[in-house]
């Protein structure tokens, strides 16, 4: 296979933290279909709000939708899927995960919920009684998960009725390809903490705790790793196709958007991402004048990804939104309002205050950054005229959102590294206009564009078919 066969098609999936992607890709690198939809999969955590976690089960019945919908005239035509999805966060499964023949039957399989990367079960004051490793580590890590279960829920393990472990993309793949034990890639393991990159395997730290269940944690093997092919059993999507190792989605989002070493991407949407890509070679170089908010993290084809990977994103004004709601039902008012209709009629409020200088500022910094936990945000400049004006406040907020990314990440650095283009994209810019605005003042410097692929939201979906149609021209060339 020198060249891709004109009607060859790759099938790209993204299991985001609020919602299921699906693209479908030409030989030509077109997008030629592609499908969205919320999971709404969230579930009530036994330690109450400090726990984030959500159903599997519904991530991937709304997942299996999307698909068969997608690839119903197509499923001769596919080549290859790639498979991405939000990064850190673990979930565990037992035997028979191997056996299920349809996405609408993963209930049938022993699985634990989903522990995110939101998750903020494990204090700093819990990360220090942890093995210690020369790498970041945060609560929300997979490896720091466990850690917790582990020493706080002895019973969690010690059942057996959990086998294997590893991101809810690890698990897909795993069932797609009806595999006894997961792999993952080396840029989801590195998310999950305690990964050795030079040798590609998880540090042998792990193996001296004995209460850790070193024994659960994925094969890991290089991004580009074909795994298996789509069981036969499941009759209704492309079988007997090479599925590759899961990805990250952030390195694929990065991936649909890069087209040069002097670009820069900014991605927000539930977190909010902003990295490029550097050789091996640069990287004493890159860490030598790096703010402490930037992390190192695989890449493709052996480069690394200088990344801020922050923990307030989207997910803030969805915050906002539900604590307004919450206001409301505390006060007695009761109503049909829902986030899906209060966040548009918000919007149209802070639109009309754009050209208004109301001087409220708002750092909206709810959850911490993974390098500084204990970052908190604040307001200012709050007079009798702006706070009774909520377009005002959510103007506020948007802005905020944008003012910290630039503290994280400062104009003067990116043209250090030689950055002259920075791409947006991500749901959040896209919808709201105030933060368009905002990252065009900030970032004047340099040469500012929206991702096409972005306006869809989809763009890590798009990266993980690219990467694959990429890496299997490459390879068969």
């Amino acid at each position: 296979m020198t060249d891709a066969a004109q009607d060859d098609l790759w099938l790209g999936l993204d299991l985001g933290t609020t919602s299921a992607k699906a693209v479908l890709l030409g030989s030509n690198g077109v997008v030629l279909a592609s499908q969205s939809c919320p999971t709404c999969s969230e579930v009530a955590s036994d330690i109450g709000d400090r726990g984030y976690e959500q159903s599997p089960v519904k991530v991937l019945k709304v997942l299996n939708k999307l698909v068969l919908s997608l690839v119903k005239e197509n499923k001769r035509k596919i080549t290859g899927i790639g498979v991405t999805g939000q990064m850190h966060g673990v979930m565990f499964w037992g035997k028979g995960s191997e056996d299920i023949s349809s996405l609408d039957h993963v209930e049938n399989s022993v699985t634990s919920n989903l522990f995110t990367w939101q998750d903020q079960r494990c204090t700093d004051q819990f990360l220090e009684t942890l093995p210690k490793i020369d790498q970041s580590l945060s609560t929300g890590f997979g490896c720091a998960t466990m850690f917790w279960l582990a020493r706080n829920r002895p019973g969690f393990f010690k059942d057996g009725q959990y086998t294997c472990c590893g991101s809810i993309v690890d698990y897909l793949v795993a069932v797609l390809c009806g595999l006894d034990h997961p792999v993952t890639s080396d840029q989801l393991a590195a998310s999950f903490g305690y990964f050795d990159e030079t040798l590609c395997r998880w540090s042998s730290i792990l193996q001296e705790d004995k209460d850790f269940p070193v024994h659960l944690l994925p094969t890991i093997v290089r991004s580009g790793e074909k795994v298996g092919q789509v069981n036969s059993s499941f009759q209704d999507w492309p079988t007997d196709v090479p599925v590759y190792v899961g990805m990250g989605d952030v390195q694929c989002a990065m991936y649909a958007a890069l087209t040069s070493p002097q670009h820069a991407v900014v991605n927000i949407s539930t977190s909010i991402q902003l990295g490029f890509v550097i050789p091996e070679i640069d990287m004493p170089m890159v860490k030598q004048e790096c703010p402490e908010s930037i992390a190192f993290f695989p890449y493709f084809f052996g480069q690394k990804l200088a990344l801020f990977a922050g923990l307030n994103g989207g997910n803030v004004i969805q915050h906002l939104v539900e604590s307004l709601i919450t206001w409301f039902q505390d006060l007695g008012i009761h109503s049909d309002l829902s986030a899906t209709t209060l966040l548009p009629r918000l919007q149209q409020l802070a639109d009309l205050e754009i050209n208004r200088d109301t001087s409220l500022s708002i750092r909206p910094i709810l959850f911490g950054e993974r390098h500084d936990p204990g970052m908190c945000g604040h307001i200012k400049g709050i007079t009798s005229t702006n706070v009774g004006n909520i377009g005002a406040v959510f103007k506020a907020v948007s802005e905020g959102l944008v003012d910290h990314l630039h503290a994280m990440v400062p104009t003067k650095f990116l043209t250090n590294m030689g950055i002259h283009s920075l791409i947006i994209s991500g749901s959040v810019p896209v919808n709201n206009v105030i933060v368009r605005e905002r990252l065009n003042q900030l970032y004047s410097e340099l040469e500012l564009t929206m991702d096409c692929e972005g306006q869809d939201a989809v763009g890590s979906a798009v990266g993980a078919a690219k990467f694959v149609r990429d890496f299997q021209l490459k390879c068969y060339s």
